[in-house]
Parts: C-alpha cells; structure tokens; sequence
C-alpha cells in the first residue's frame, strides 16, 4: 500500500494529477452524501486498488464539507506545482490566506492542465465550496448554452440595459466598435501582408 505522494513520485503528468483528483472529488462527494467528513493529506489518501481515503469520520457538518473541498483543492495545486521539480509537495497544512495571497504564482503551473476552468482559484481565492466534478458540469452547461448554433445571445446580450452597464462606458456604442475592431484589424493587416508577400515575390 502506498501514499499519495509515493503514487506521484512516478505518475507524474498533469492529465494523471487531473484525472487522480477528479476520481478523489468523486468519492469525497459521495463519503459526504452518506454522512461522513473524510481526511485529507498525502498521507491519509492510500493506492490500493486505486487511490482512495483511508481516514473517515461520522456526524458531518457543513463546516466540515467545505473544508474537506478546500483541503482537496490544496492537496491539487500542490501536486500540480511541484510537478516541475519532481518533488511531491503537500500543501494541506498551508493556511488558507498563504494560498490566497500566492494563487498567482502557483496557478501558472495549474492551468495547462485544467484547460483553464479556473475551478481551484473559485475555492480557494473566491470562497466557492463546490465539487469539482459539479462544477465542471456546470461550466459544460453554460458553455453549451452560450454556443448554440444560430444563437444570437451573445450578441444580443450588449443590446440589453444590463449588457450595456456591463461595458462601464457612457459611450454605448463603443462596445459595439471596440468588439469588431481587433478582428478587422487582423484581416487587414493579413491582406496586406499576403500584398507585399506577392509583391516581393
């Protein structure tokens, strides 16, 4: 049997560490649905037949829940940031405002992982106390919505009062030209460089 950090120490890659933590948040929710909080370190998360919590504990409370996903999230970004370095680190015992005032930094070693669904800095920058498996249904949800074929919501969405109080701007119409501006400019600046490419040619 052996610990979180000796799983990684060899199962290194990032789509591993993703793929690890979002099986953990699984079981995590469903230890909570029945009733129980669970510990959360690199030494009370064991592989034996796949990884797993070894430590349980009854009577959960809500406050116990949301620092079970805050300790979870904590427990990620740790691994993601020592990735690099090859040396596991466990960032559990780090109180939550060390994390907070250093998100920046260790998020640069998150996101090419995450596929930028910003999940850990909702937790653990913006207070949120969602699944991570929850939330990642939800974001598929709202991205769906905001890409149907033949939607004219996003659109649309600068036309409404609250669409335009969204831009900050007094000049209504500056969202409008701001928006189409930088692919315009693209397009020129490609047509004119495909003109001097022939020209020189």
């Amino acid at each position: 049997m052996e610990t979180l950090g000796q799983f990684f120490s060899y199962n290194n890659d990032p789509e591993t560490v993703r793929d690890v933590f979002l099986s953990l948040d699984n079981q995590m929710k469903l230890i909570h649905e029945r009733g129980y909080s669970v510990d959360i370190n690199s030494s009370s998360i064991v592989y034996e037949n796949g990884l797993g919590f070894a430590r349980f504990k009854p009577n959960l409370t809500e406050e116990e829940r949301k620092n079970n996903v805050v300790d979870l999230a904590k427990l990620a970004v740790g691994t993601y940031f020592s990735l690099p370095t090859g040396s596991f680190s466990d960032y559990t015992h780090f109180p939550n405002d060390y994390i907070k005032d250093n998100f920046a930094i260790m998020e640069t070693c998150i996101l090419p992982a995450t596929d930028n669904d910003n999940y850990y800095r909702d937790v653990l920058v913006n207070g949120s106390s969602a699944y991570y498996n929850d939330y990642l249904k939800e974001l598929k949800a709202r991205n769906s919505q905001n890409h149907t074929p033949h939607s004219n919501s996003r659109v649309l969405s600068y036309s409404t009062q609250e669409g335009r109080a969204m831009t900050n701007d007094n000049n209504k119409e500056a969202a409008f030209i701001s928006i189409a501006f930088y692919p315009i400019m693209a397009m020129l600046l490609t047509i004119v460089s495909y003109a001097i490419y022939i020209l020189v040619k």
